[in-house]
């Protein structure tokens, strides 16, 4: 009798441990997915935020198509971010890039940082093209003295609309572009300093250094500098991640939005017109992009 009444207490000690575990997992199985999804929603919300401050400040003349999440789980998966150039009113295809997020960290494509393939040129040298799409690169450059001048040869390319990174001579004001540039173009994005702490390019010693991973703002469709400062100086902030001394970032973060000095320009138009600028006084060098063949279906915004 003893020995059944000691396995019933065993089975009974079974029994409660067994309706025990089944209570904690009932409770902590959804606690934790709960507690996984908010952490991989944290995470991918702030990967969101890196990718919109990148957008903001370090893509010359490149809007994004779409943005989406793919492959979501509460351990993680994949923001997807597809880009295009607006060519004078003509849509090419820029870039698609893939970052990550897991429970615990976030990172943006490595490509954002290192998107060229590099190829000479006869007549220029060293060329840089974007892997994705293998469209050529409008470059800046470092000093304004024996710059390549690549936008004479656009008057070769009749009928076609193109882009070309402008170097000057100087800094310019945002209300002093507006009087010097020509009116049948379009200005798309301004040139302000480098990101030292995501160079990209080596530059060719052979050649004019190039201006390496070039940090500016969208100065298209009415934007100026003093209508996005507050916007554009949070977006540098959350991106910047060189030292908060460099000279150039406390410049861009304190000068008032009036007085920045741009140090180039991104320029839209008919090859025609782009062209010209090649001549143009404040015009140290030029580097062609983008170009497009003219369709009749698609006019020229410029």
């Amino acid at each position: 009798m003893l020995d059944k009444a000691l396995q019933r207490a065993k089975w009974k000690q079974r029994l409660m441990m067994a309706g025990i575990a089944a209570i904690v997992v009932v409770i902590l199985v959804p606690l934790s997915y709960g507690v996984l999804n908010k952490l991989a929603a944290r995470q991918s919300g702030a990967l969101f935020d890196q990718l919109n401050a990148y957008h903001t400040v370090a893509e010359p003349n490149v809007e994004i198509s779409s943005e989406m999440l793919t492959n979501d789980t509460s351990f993680g998966g994949n923001v997807v971010t597809k880009t295009y150039k607006d060519i004078d009113g003509y849509k090419v295809p820029w870039g698609t890039y893939t970052s990550h997020y897991t429970n615990l960290r976030w990172q943006l494509d490595d490509n954002l940082y290192a998107q060229t393939i590099e190829r000479r040129d006869k007549r220029f040298g060293l060329q840089q093209f974007q892997p994705g799409s293998t469209q050529k690169i409008a470059r800046f450059y470092t000093g304004t003295k024996d710059l390549p001048n690549e936008a004479k040869t656009l008057a070769e390319l009749p009928d076609h609309v193109g882009e070309i990174a402008v170097t000057f001579n100087r800094g310019y004001t945002y209300a002093e572009l507006k009087r010097l540039l020509p009116k049948n173009l379009e200005l798309r994005w301004g040139y302000l300093f480098n990101d030292t702490a995501h160079v990209s390019i080596s530059g060719d010693v052979a050649q004019p250094r190039i201006a390496e991973s070039p940090i500016g703002m969208a100065v298209a469709d009415g934007q100026t500098p003093q209508s996005q400062a507050k916007y554009w100086r949070k977006a540098l902030s959350q991106y910047w991640t060189g030292a908060k001394h460099n000279q150039a970032y406390e410049n861009a973060t304190k000068t008032p939005p009036a007085q920045l000095k741009f140090k180039g320009v991104i320029l839209t138009g008919t090859t025609e017109n782009l062209a010209k600028v090649a001549t143009a006084q404040y015009v140290a060098g030029t580097s062609v992009g983008v170009t497009v063949p003219r369709a009749p279906y698609i006019t020229p915004e410029k």
